[in-house]
């Protein structure tokens, strides 16, 4: 991967003391920095992901969609991502932040996926 892509950490940065501040995987603080206004971060924390996962990708632009997925029947659920959006080639992307309930994820992130492919 070409590491002209990657953004390096400021140094000032480094010397700051975060401990005080609101945890960013909170689900309000997480959705609050990643899906309001400029989509630069939310661009770079993928990127950083695929990265680190050495995943041959790299977005370079994002539109964020509704998170709301409507319910289609009455007793159906109504679903609330973190983050749906679309990438620049089309692709559409559903992202969760979890910390607690992690053996629950992948029966709630197939659902999730089963949900917004049905109604895109």
């Amino acid at each position: 991967m070409d590491n002209t892509n990657q953004r390096l950490i400021e140094p000032w940065l480094l010397d700051i003391d975060f401990s005080g501040l609101m945890d960013l995987r909170v689900d309000y603080a997480f959705k609050l920095l990643f899906s309001k206004g400029d989509s630069g971060l939310l661009i770079s924390l993928l990127n950083a992901i695929f990265a680190n996962k050495k995943i041959p990708r790299i977005i370079k632009s994002i539109n964020i969609k509704n998170p709301f997925l409507d319910k289609e029947y009455n007793e159906d659920k109504l679903s609330i991502l973190d983050i749906r959006a679309d990438l620049e080639d089309g692709t559409n992307i559903l992202i969760e932040m979890h910390m607690y309930g992690l053996g629950e994820l992948k029966a709630k992130t197939i659902r999730s996926w089963a949900s917004a492919e049905v109604r895109k």
